[in-house]
């Protein structure tokens, strides 16, 4: 998640190039996934990151499947929820369509000529509005956060729920893991603050890629620094090793002193927006195995 971050991490690799497991999952049979329970939680703007080692290690293996993925495509529903107070906090539903298409050209690769065109494909389904100065304002983990998603989350666990809104400690948002689908359902989603969608006034983050990275995050994604120089890392095998988050866009960084420059234009890094401009092959193999694997395997259950 951007801002910053504490990542819940732990799992056995899986023999997928690119691909290493995700956080709260054991190898089921023929190497499926099963979930039992991860979360991610977000700190404020500026502030350090910290994170668990986790039981895998970065496969340095081809990206198996990675062609057959970029083949099909993965539509995901996305149900927008406007978290507002009587007087301040509005979204305008075109503004929330805006948002859904920077989703779209993020996850098709179409930001950079390096980036992944990856399945997934987001579309709006509907935009509700809820007055509710409790909400407007809800912090990652509170009572108001559970009583608005409890309310208000809508389809299974190949939906999108995006909420809109503020929050008083300044994080651009936040969001679940597929891994914490099964034991808080109603909990799945991921929120945004408004002043982050396009047009807003977030400043160098207010191009519409919080919801892009927290997305990331929604299938499965890791930061790109998490696990810092260490073999296992973000559990992607093609993410150059990163020590510490980026906060700009020095493309020449290189704090592990590793073959190749930190991914600071990848949206799981900490860069503000307009460095900002791509996913990998291994991380759209990675989203797509953790999809198969959780989401749609919920969904069918």
């Amino acid at each position: 998640m951007r801002a910053a971050v504490v990542a819940a991490l732990g799992s056995l690799s899986l023999a997928v190039a690119g691909f290493t497991g995700l956080p709260g999952q054991t190898a089921g049979p023929a190497g499926q996934l099963t979930a039992t329970t991860a979360a991610v939680g977000c700190g404020q703007v500026g502030s350090r990151p910290s994170a668990r080692p986790d039981d895998s290690t970065r496969s340095g293996a081809a990206l198996l499947s990675y062609r057959s993925h970029r083949r099909r495509r993965i539509v995901v529903r996305v149900y927008a929820h406007v978290l507002r107070t009587a007087s301040r906090g509005g979204v305008p539903s075109a503004r929330v369509a805006r948002q859904v298409k920077v989703l779209n050209r993020a996850f098709s690769g179409h930001e950079s000529t390096q980036a992944a065109n990856s399945p997934f494909r987001f579309r709006l389904v509907d935009v509700d509005v809820s007055v509710n100065a409790a909400w407007a304002r809800m912090n990652e983990g509170s009572l108001a956060e559970q009583h608005a998603k409890r309310a208000l989350h809508e389809g299974g666990s190949t939906d999108l729920n995006l909420y809109i809104g503020s929050n008083s400690v300044g994080q651009l948002g936040w969001g679940t893991e597929p891994t914490r689908y099964a034991g808080q359902p109603r909990m799945d989603g991921i929120v945004i603050a408004r002043h982050t969608m396009a047009g807003g006034a977030g400043g160098r983050y207010s191009a519409g890629d919080a919801a892009v990275h927290e997305t990331g995050h929604w299938l499965g994604l890791f930061h790109t620094f998490t696990g810092g120089c260490s073999k296992r890392g973000d559990l992607v095998a093609d993410t150059p090793a990163e020590a510490s988050p980026s906060y700009d866009c020095h493309v020449h960084r290189n704090t592990c002193g590793a073959p190749g420059h930190d991914p600071v234009h990848n949206f799981m890094d900490y860069g503000y927006d307009a460095c900002m401009n791509q996913f990998t092959p291994g991380q759209a193999a990675r989203m797509t195995q953790s999809w198969e694997d959780l989401r749609a395997s919920a969904a069918s259950a």
